[in-house]
């Protein structure tokens, strides 16, 4: 996955499934009023870029879900 190129995509944290404050992080940069202001018009790339982050993250929060559960 190439790195994106709209400056508040560049803000998200890197996928590190080991860092105790990925989540916090990733749920303060969401919750801004400047990431809301940016999504709608994103350019396709930067567009597919943040689904297919979202969906790692996505992932990995359902696979720690189910090992919670095992």
């Amino acid at each position: 996955m190439s790195p994106p190129s709209h400056p508040v995509l560049q803000q998200l944290p890197p996928l590190d499934k080991s860092s105790s404050r990925f989540h916090d992080q990733l749920s303060d940069i969401l919750h801004k009023e400047e990431f809301k202001i940016c999504v709608p018009g994103l350019q396709d790339d930067d567009l597919m870029w943040l689904v297919e982050y979202l969906d790692k993250v996505r992932r990995h929060i359902d696979s720690c879900s189910s090992l919670m559960l095992a």
